[in-house]
């Protein structure tokens, strides 16, 4: 099993909106059921203990379209859809969608932990959608509501995107 991930290279505009168009593929729609889609491309989500997860969470993918996603039981369920997002990043971005073997623990910061993030990223909140809940919300929380995600994975993309708060 290969535990070395060669980035995918692309740019973070590209690899967020990749992450939107794979989930669109799989008819995820912004604040679904992630674990219900896992299940229907072949992997599975366990709870784990630190030591065999790394800090937040880890991937296995066997080679043969199977997976497994691994998540920290300390965590709470919006920070478990980002880590969800995050891992599929590692499947569709370095594992070949689950074609190629590799492991993975969520941690450290290096190229293939951006690029996973910015699956994700596209993924729960693609741009268009985004643009129109903050635009209808004005408030982080409307729009956390919304994704189910964070306020901070909220605050983030807009930054990414280079939407001012009006405050």
């Amino acid at each position: 099993m290969n535990n070395k991930i060669t980035p995918n290279g692309s740019s973070k505009e590209a690899i967020t909106k990749f992450g939107a168009e794979v989930a669109k593929a799989f008819g995820y729609q912004p604040g679904g059921d992630l674990s219900g889609l896992v299940s229907r491309i072949g992997g599975k989500i366990e709870v784990g203990s630190p030591s065999e997860i790394g800090e937040d969470g880890s991937l296995v993918s066997n080679g043969d379209g199977s997976f497994l996603i691994y998540l920290s039981p300390f965590t709470n369920e919006l920070r478990d859809r980002f880590t969800i997002a995050h891992e599929l990043g590692h499947l569709f971005l370095h594992a070949n969608a689950g074609k190629k073997p590799l492991k993975v623990a969520r941690a450290g910061r290096d190229r293939p932990e951006w690029e996973a993030n910015w699956f994700a990223a596209g993924f729960l909140m693609p741009e268009a959608e985004f643009r129109a809940q903050v635009a209808e919300s004005h408030s982080h929380a409307g729009v956390a509501a919304h994704f189910k995600v964070s306020t901070q994975a909220v605050r983030i993309r807009k930054l990414v995107l280079g939407i001012c708060d009006p405050n």
